[in-house]
């Protein structure tokens, strides 16, 4: 029986899927140069579907929408989604395009550099996401990310506004977005480079000052185009939260611990916020969950794989939420 029919709250994610194939070595290579004595590992990927497993694994229902080729590598993807509890129901398989794949080297830090062959996903088309209009509409809420065409973006949040959804943009990687994309969304969800990029791409008025000032006045002049939220994620140094109606700042730290593979910290944070909201926690605890989850993600290796379960986050949150004290800004 599906979501729809029985009536339960269900979050739900509308992106890519790919194979990641990662290579683990002390240092990136620059431009020109080859870096030998690395370690190759493949793991399953792609922002939108690693969002549905840490949302389905915080313990949120969740669906997925998405477009995976026919070939090996969308069995695998197909497969896996399912064994993890996720609705796949509503997935679209083209047999005209191979699946999605992601080349990704990972220096001894965790920090990685990441190229995409977009495949399939990049045909997830605007006459694909009419005809789940009611699995859109009736969401609690909704995350969509940037590796799917952006008119499909825009199809899906207009639909999506005509329901009760909380719908969240995570502006990656990030493109130039229409005003009115911006206005249909109630939480943005960038890092601070998209933000300040983002914020460059809407030719708003240049913001002369640097470090959290910048970030603050930034976020509040995106934020006036129809934003509830702006969060913007630090990485080491935590995120921002801009509240446009009470016109607030708050700072939330991040948790110190070692980080071995930063690959989908980021789409941890944005599944298990999703899944928080949907289950009616506040913001700030939903952004304090999605913390602690993206704490233990950054300790594994891979994207999907390293997505933590509820009670590995509820542990990790009892342990930090002391700690993690928001700190008001303005």
């Amino acid at each position: 029986m599906s979501k729809k029919e029985n009536n339960q709250k269900y979050v739900l994610i509308i992106g890519s899927s790919n194979m990641d194939l990662n290579i683990y070595s002390q240092r990136l290579p620059k431009p020109g140069e080859t870096v030998t004595g690395g370690t190759f590992q493949q793991f399953l990927g792609g922002k939108g579907a690693n969002q549905a497993v840490a949302s389905t694994r915080s313990g949120a229902n969740t669906v997925f929408i998405g477009k995976i080729g026919t070939d090996a590598f969308g069995e695998q993807m197909i497969s896996q989604l399912s064994s993890e509890g996720i609705d796949i129901s509503y997935i679209i398989r083209d047999s005209q395009h191979a699946s999605g794949v992601a080349f990704i080297m990972i220096d001894e830090s965790g920090e990685n550099m990441i190229s995409v062959a977009p495949g399939a996903n990049f045909h997830l088309d605007k006459s694909d996401i009419i005809k789940y209009a009611d699995i859109i509409k009736n969401a609690s809420s909704l995350v969509v990310q940037m590796e799917i065409p952006i008119d499909t973006i825009e199809e899906l949040l207009r639909i999506a506004s005509e329901g009760d959804v909380i719908k969240i943009l995570n502006p990656a990687p990030l493109k130039a977005i229409p005003v009115n994309v911006l206005k249909n969304i109630d939480i943005l969800i960038p890092n601070e480079g998209e933000l300040i990029r983002l914020y460059t791409l809407l030719n708003l008025p240049e913001v002369k000052s640097d470090g959290k000032n910048k970030i603050i006045q930034t976020s509040k002049a995106i934020a006036e185009l129809g934003i509830n939220f702006v969060i913007t994620t630090l990485g080491s140094e935590g995120c921002l939260i801009y509240d446009r109606e009470n016109e607030e700042v708050i700072g939330v730290p991040a948790v110190k611990v070692k980080a071995i593979d930063t690959v989908g910290a980021g789409d941890c944070f944005n599944g298990v916020l999703a899944s928080k909201l949907s289950n009616g926690e506040s913001i700030i605890n939903a952004v304090k969950y999605a913390t602690a989850a993206a704490s233990i993600a950054v300790t594994r290796k891979g994207a999907q794989a390293s997505m933590p379960f509820a009670e590995e986050i509820e542990e990790q949150f009892k342990k930090i939420n002391q700690k993690l004290r928001v700190k008001k800004l303005s």
